[in-house]
């Protein structure tokens, strides 16, 4: 099958480290040309349009009829009356030129496979010209998020994104959503009809990088030093660092030797520095930066229970959740309504209320005493991601959607 997957707004895909979204684009694209299908990726980025077939080599693709000439002056006319008058923005000439790139680019391709964004319909034109059907992958509310960062847009701005993103959503042939979170939250919030989403979860590279021998839970001699913690992610409010850190004091002022490891980067890195100085375990946390899954896959390796202690979000089942269970940690994860549907509460993971530093202390000090509890948890989450966590059983998933979707 020829597949277009499709980013108007995209991710860094060229070059590592790469971020969690643009390592889910190339693990997704890697393993569906494994599994014997065409991948062409088209991409904005940096207000300019890339394609690749290979994740090798990326090469600029013009769109050059809609840049030049006449359309080009109409856009500048356009936009300059919409700046003067403070209309609203409606995406209209990026999300054109971006299916007319993808007209050009995906001629006789067989499905259009697009990441979505916040109102950015390129995909769903580019489909309707191409008469192919088009698969929306939803990785999160994009309203949410906007709102998370309080930059949200407001009144007749954000009437029409919000009616752009309903047409986009309920035009596509189906829906992909990441977690059933986000499917429950197409259906409820964005009116989708739940026939016309499946979950997909993603998966983890770890299973491959990773032999269970290396595992610190598969162990059976325990060496000294401190019960090493890890968070790999983003840094943003909704992460929970502002509650995991006074946790961690709280557990370290009962006795406990703890080691917390900081993987990821973002806007709140340095307030998480200041907040981790003004609890006094400043000498207790260690700030690794920004790493690629091959250099944090042996500090995943080495310690004892993985974090996730998301606070004020939708969906509680992001990509480390499954690089912990990979990697054979003991998983303390914030969930609520049967989420995160990956962990079983006491079998794989522990979890505990969002935004509950109390309780988030107490599972770290229950995981730090019981030591055959925290190794059973890391060795069946293992043992779970090894079977239904490979980044191959994501894509055969997706083959099965987009046969599906294809035939009707």
């Amino acid at each position: 099958m020829k597949i277009g997957y499709l980013m108007q707004m995209g991710e860094d895909i060229r070059r590592p480290p790469f971020n969690g979204p643009a390592n889910h684009v190339r693990q997704v694209v890697a393993e569906l040309q494994r599994q014997g299908h065409q991948v062409r990726v088209l991409y904005g980025l940096n207000e300019r349009l890339w394609q690749t077939d290979d994740l090798e080599q990326f090469v600029p693709v013009p769109a050059p009829v809609l840049q030049r000439g006449p359309l080009r002056l109409g856009e500048r006319a356009v936009r300059r009356v919409q700046s003067e008058l403070r209309l609203p923005y409606l995406a209209f000439f990026e999300s054109l030129r971006f299916a007319a790139t993808c007209r050009r680019a995906l001629a006789g391709y067989d499905v259009l496979y697009e990441r979505a964004s916040w109102a950015r319909y390129g995909g769903t034109l580019a489909a309707r010209w191409l008469r192919v059907p088009l698969v929306l992958e939803y990785n999160g509310d994009p309203l949410a998020d906007l709102e998370a960062k309080r930059i949200a847009p407001r009144g007749l701005q954000r009437l029409l994104s919000i009616a752009l993103m309903r047409a986009t959503l309920r035009a596509a042939a189906h829906i992909v959503a990441t977690g059933a979170g986000w499917r429950r939250n197409l259906i409820e919030r964005w009116g989708v009809d739940a026939a016309a989403v499946t979950t997909v979860e993603n998966g983890s590279e770890l299973t491959r990088l990773l032999r269970r021998e290396q595992l610190r839970s598969f162990q059976t001699t325990v060496s000294a030093g401190p019960l090493t913690l890890v968070y790999l992610g983003g840094f943003y409010p909704w992460h929970g660092l502002s509650i995991l850190l006074p946790a961690l004091a709280r557990a370290c002022a009962q006795g406990y030797d703890l080691r917390l490891v900081l993987i990821g980067a973002g806007v709140g890195l340095e307030e998480t520095r200041q907040q981790a100085r003004a609890l006094g375990v400043e000498e207790c946390v260690q700030f690794m930066g920004h790493l690629s899954a091959g250099q944090y896959a042996p500090i995943l390796a080495a310690a004892d229970i993985g974090l996730s202690p998301y606070c004020g979000w939708k969906e509680f089942s992001g990509l480390k959740l499954f690089d912990y269970k990979a990697a054979g940690l003991a998983v303390i994860a914030s969930g609520q309504d049967g989420q995160p549907a990956t962990l079983r509460h006491g079998v794989t993971g522990w979890i505990v209320p969002p935004c509950d530093e109390e309780a988030l202390a107490a599972a770290i000090v229950r995981l730090a005493e019981d030591g055959e509890l925290r190794r059973g948890l890391g060795q069946r989450a293992r043992l779970e991601a090894e079977a239904i966590h490979g980044w191959d059983r994501t894509a055969r998933q997706l083959s099965a959607i987009f046969t599906q979707v294809v035939g009707q």
